[in-house]
């Protein structure tokens, strides 16, 4: 079995007063795999991707504990400097707003540029060249031109097409992209994704998909990973996740969706609110919102155990779920 690219083992974030905000994220990425990490807002995606690439949001948050192995090196272990060495040119990120992490003060060509001159010691007018076909291969229309614009000149599409060239601009291994198609219309959200399937296909690129629609995770994503109040759920290759769901949170999600809804009728929900870190409920966090919920769930805390050869749930029931959807001889067979 290859060695994953990236290894995430058992990674937690606490507060200043201890207070957990992640707990125990563990997941690999293979090389040009696409992982799915889903929830709803709020659930821990984009702060577990912050923390393996070291770019937490605030001062007063720590990495409390855990393993971020990247081809076998220890990110955690590495100095500012070493790490710096790694993100951007071996890692990238690409943000929700766009706006909000393109300078204002610098044309997105100079970014760009200025990217591939720290990253690789590009010379001034090779960097700017460069820049411009970076531009040109995201689907810039007239780069030469539009490289001299600055971020409030692009359209959001547009913005969010030259963060892709920004991170895009050292040739990483890894990207993150962090609910990339969010207030676009629906023909530029296809176009973005399109393009961030071609460098899979043509790069090799693994990538982390971020969102809370499962629509998209169908469509692109090899692998998928639930997470709800700061912890993962469910994961598995996302044809068992998305079709035997083990998990009932993974089950209440997919049925959420639009596509799974009689035409006319109410668009289904989840009953109450996920839980804030200061009142995470005893046990199963989900508990409070479980219909199916019993004593165990409300006082033991359940966890990640494997279920199937590609699918692992912390549920203290999963195991009657997922002898319900074996094949009539393997339950037989285990009876």
């Amino acid at each position: 079995m290859s060695t994953p690219l990236l290894a995430v083992d058992n990674l937690a974030v606490v507060t200043a007063e201890n207070l957990p905000i992640i707990e125990d994220v563990t997941f690999s990425l293979g090389r040009g795999e696409v992982l799915g990490l889903v929830g709803e807002s709020g659930s821990g995606k984009s702060m577990s991707c912050r923390a393996l690439m070291r770019l937490l949001p605030s001062k007063s948050l720590q990495i409390a504990r855990g393993a971020v192995r990247f081809e076998g090196t220890e990110l955690l272990a590495l100095n500012e400097p070493q790490m710096r060495a790694i993100r951007g040119r071996r890692m990238g990120m690409i943000f929700q707003n766009p706006a909000s992490h393109l300078d204002p003060v610098m044309s997105i060509g100079q970014q760009i540029a200025e990217t591939l001159r720290v990253h690789r010691n590009a010379g001034r007018r090779a960097a700017w060249r460069e820049a411009i076909e970076m531009l040109r291969q995201v689907g810039i229309p007239d780069p030469e031109r539009r490289a001299r614009d600055y971020a409030h000149q692009f359209s959001g599409g547009m913005r969010q097409r030259a963060m892709i060239a920004l991170v895009l601009a050292c040739g990483p291994d890894l990207i993150i992209a962090d609910e990339p198609t969010t207030a676009l219309d629906v023909t530029v959200q296809a176009q973005i994704i399109r393009l961030l399937l071609d460098l899979r296909d043509q790069r090799g690129v693994s990538i982390i998909l971020i969102t809370h629609d499962l629509g998209l995770v169908a469509q692109t994503c090899d692998t998928v990973a639930v997470m709800y109040a700061g912890r993962i759920c469910e994961r598995g290759a996302k044809r068992d996740i998305l079709a035997t769901p083990l998990h009932p949170y993974t089950r209440d999600l997919i049925a959420c969706q639009p596509a799974t809804s009689r035409v006319g009728s109410l668009l289904p929900s989840i009953p109450g609110q996920p839980p804030l870190p200061t009142a995470y409920p005893a046990g199963c966090r989900f508990n409070p919102r479980c219909a199916k919920a019993t004593d165990i769930c409300r006082e033991i805390s359940p966890t990640l155990d494997a279920y199937r050869d590609t699918q692992v749930a912390a549920c203290h029931h999963a195991e009657k779920r997922a002898l319900n959807k074996l094949p009539e001889d393997a339950r037989t067979a285990t009876a």
